[in-house]
């Protein structure tokens, strides 16, 4: 396993504040916002928080997005874009499915590259 696979979404409150405070929306959905940020200089990959509140469902349902999310990241490997994405998830959001949510990521994703390349 690589240290990024283990640290994907691994965040101190102080970290989540300032992203918070400085990250741009890349997508919004009915179903869930997506906030993005460029990762710390100090790590060399990327990292998804997902934000899902008890108003949207069981934790059942909660996790599961959580885990879909968390693996679509992985799998895709848009931690090596070495941006971070806070995924907030509304009550629409629950009943997306696998593939809907990997095309949105994917869909951020490209948007990100974009911006990079605009920015060179």
């Amino acid at each position: 396993m690589t240290e990024a696979s283990k640290n994907l979404s691994t965040f101190t409150n102080t970290e989540v504040t300032e992203i918070l405070k400085k990250a741009k929306r890349a997508l919004k959905h009915p179903g869930l916002d997506i906030l993005c940020h460029p990762s710390p200089e100090n790590l060399n990959h990327g990292r998804i928080l997902v934000v899902t509140s008890r108003k949207i469902g069981p934790a059942v349902k909660r996790n599961l997005i959580r885990r879909r999310l968390k693996a679509i990241f992985y799998e895709e490997k848009l931690y090596e874009q070495k941006w971070d994405y806070i995924c907030i998830i509304k009550k629409q959001g629950i009943n997306l499915t696998f593939n809907q949510l990997k095309d949105i990521l994917i869909c951020v994703s490209n948007k990100i590259k974009i911006v990079k390349e605009n920015n060179k």
